[in-house]
């Protein structure tokens, strides 16, 4: 259990590292990593936080992402559904029957 939570904890400032070290250098992919890496850790109410976050701080895109309203948002979102979807689908949880 404890172990658990000292994982939990490592996850959560990779993320906000990652997420932060992207927007004090302008360099997006850092923040996607970010959110990724929240997202996948597990960790789904600071992968949705820190999207809001970073869409409130860069604003609505411009061009053709116009219709994205919160794209690291949306991106949070369908991080969390993929990985909802890799644990109930692709991993059993059940264990096997052995002889």
């Amino acid at each position: 259990m404890l172990n658990r939570i000292k994982q939990k904890k490592w996850v959560f400032i990779l993320a906000f590292l990652l997420a932060s070290g992207g927007f004090i250098i302008p360099f997006w992919p850092l923040e996607v990593l970010g959110i990724l890496a929240a997202a996948f850790g597990g960790l789904g109410v600071v992968a949705i936080g820190l999207g809001l976050l970073l869409d409130l701080a860069y604003g609505m895109p411009t061009g053709f992402l116009h219709y994205l309203f919160f794209p690291f948002t949306l991106l949070a979102i369908l991080a969390l559904a993929g990985r909802y979807f890799g644990l109930r689908v692709l991993f059993e949880r059940a264990g096997h029957d052995t002889l």
